[in-house]
């Protein structure tokens, strides 16, 4: 066994490191080359409305003025990490908010070459022992970097200045760090207590990078004592304390200031009963995930198709796996065993997030940690999958040169066209133009529940959902926002239909009168009636 999980065996040759240079190089390129579109562009794609939160706070932070999203509430509605590293970019920027967005996209570069480096780093730690690549195309490593460089359903949600680049990033560092204490162990070595500490600080970080990665501690904790027992239960207590002690200002923050540890944006978030929603989303989320190189638009179809999607894919998927003995392949030749807790974070993660939230729109970032953990197995059964496909194209050349075609056709033409359709669209967000719209009324309150983009760029924006406005949380537990709406008195109520006329009939119960003056796209503006 010692023999078998030597780290000699965690090297990687000449041929892999030149190429993992390559891969970086292009993911610099690709990420860093999205700052030079026009301010319409930017606003529109990759950034995500609740992009803008995180900006906005990090924008006032800078200024000294601490997490807020406004300069005068204190909010705990945003993911502290991100929001610290994106500060500087406004100190740099000065007034420009625009030159600071530009800048966020250096940081994504950096965590998406990162990320590169740490799931080839994964996958190689994994391997039980040396194999032989005739072809870097061969190398299940290699395989995964390429992949995380350059698939959309990846992209998408690392790309979309919000925490998940890096929160991917610091799960992948956590798993290869935990991968190298298990080879150490294997081979007859003894984990020092600093390690321990040091991995545990290094969950810390993951932590403030998302709160969530909370229960990948407590996964890791539990897994050591059920399989080491008493010495796994010293391993778990330090890797839990060092990991508490890295993150605990940020409990310390929440409890003294919000009375709580849960963020109000997921106190906002949980309000309300979506369950039925929620899984109708996961499915189709769970099947993008299945399919490695699809992400579907999951507003545009009708339920049934959620988990039709799903199912279909599960079904070729186990039988793919039956079929050509694909777990039998990835049993023989890499250690899954350190991979456990990992699982079993997410399963936390989809049981918290389909049950106890509700916000369906959320889910594809939410179970990131299962697409990351996917895309390591399919990267383990890689080489199998390649030698199968050989052996069935000498058999039936015509079937299957049409399949791999077809495949490759929907593989590389999805992601291609995804980037294209996202990234040159030239009509700017509805929300955008609502800021601007915002901004030419610089005495005029307005309140919206979708606040993140325009927000950003008028500091007359006020948020009515809750997520970054404490007292707007409170209004909402007591299904009462009109009463602060009107404690406010806010001149304009801003927001899609469905959203702005529940506020403006709970504003109508507390004797504010509204009426609709004007639209943009899809946002419906109503003005208080003297």
């Amino acid at each position: 066994m010692s023999e078998v999980l030597s780290p000699k065996f965690n090297v990687f040759s000449l041929r892999e490191k030149r190429w993992l240079m390559y891969i970086i190089f292009f993911v610099i390129i690709s990420r860093v080359l999205l700052m030079f579109r026009s301010e319409e562009k930017i606003f529109a794609r990759p950034y995500f409305e609740d992009s803008f939160y995180l900006f906005n706070c990090a924008e006032h932070f800078a200024h000294g003025e601490g997490f807020t999203c406004d300069g005068k509430q204190p909010t705990n509605g945003v993911q502290p990490l991100i929001v610290v590293l994106y500060a500087p970019l406004f100190l740099i920027a000065g007034e420009n908010k625009l030159l600071a967005l530009k800048f966020a996209f250096i940081l994504i570069a950096l965590f998406d070459s990162l990320s590169v480096i740490f799931i080839a780093r994964v996958v190689r730690l994994m391997q039980k022992k040396p194999i032989d690549e005739n072809s870097v195309w061969y190398s299940p490593s290699i395989i995964a970097a390429i992949l995380w460089a350059g698939l959309y359903p990846i992209f998408v949600h690392t790309g979309s200045g919000l925490e998940t680049g890096l929160y991917s990033t610091m799960l992948l560092l956590s798993l290869c760090y935990y991968l190298k204490l298990c080879r150490i162990r294997s081979a007859g070595g003894i984990v020092a207590i600093a390690q321990w500490i040091l991995y545990g600080s290094i969950l810390g970080i993951t932590v403030l990078a998302r709160i969530d990665a909370v229960f990948f501690v407590i996964a890791i904790a539990c897994y050591e004592f059920y399989k080491f027992r008493s010495k796994g239960f010293v391993n778990g207590a330090i890797l839990s304390f060092f990991a508490f002690m890295v993150s605990s200002p940020w409990w310390w923050y929440n409890y003294k200031i919000f009375g709580s540890l849960m963020p109000q944006s997921g106190v906002a978030e949980s309000l309300g009963s979506l369950a039925g929603e929620n899984l109708t989303r996961a499915a189709i989320v769970l099947g993008d995930i299945f399919s490695i190189f699809i992400f579907l638009p999951n507003y545009s179809f009708f339920p049934w198709f959620h988990y039709a999607w799903f199912t279909g894919l599960f079904i070729i998927v186990w039988w793919l796996t039956k079929k050509f003995a694909l777990s039998d392949h990835i049993k023989e030749k890499y250690e899954l065993s350190p991979l456990t807790p990992f699982f079993f974070f997410c399963g936390l993660i989809a049981i918290y997030y389909v049950v106890l939230f509700s916000a369906p729109y959320f889910i594809p970032r939410y179970f990131q940690p299962m697409r990351i953990g996917w895309l390591i197995i399919f990267c383990c059964a890689s080489q199998k999958i390649i030698d199968v496909l050989k052996i069935q194209y000498k058999k039936r050349k015509g079937m299957v040169g049409g399949f791999l075609s077809i495949f490759a056709f929907i593989a590389i033409g999805f992601s291609a066209g995804s980037y294209i359709y996202f990234f040159t669209i030239t009509h700017p967000s509805e929300l955008y133009l609502t800021g601007k719209w915002a901004f030419t009324h610089p005495n005029k309150r307005i309140g919206m529940a979708q606040t993140g983009t325009a927000g950003f760029m008028a500091p007359n924006v006020v948020n009515l959902d809750g997520k970054v406005n404490f007292d707007a949380l409170l209004a909402k537990k007591n299904n009462d926002i009109g009463s602060y709406i009107e404690s406010e008195k806010l001149d304009y109520i801003a927001d899609w239909r469905e959203f702005s006329e529940p506020m403006v009939a709970s504003a109508a119960k507390h004797g504010g009168k509204f009426k609709e003056v004007d639209s943009i796209g899809r946002v419906v503006v109503f003005q208080r009636q003297k």
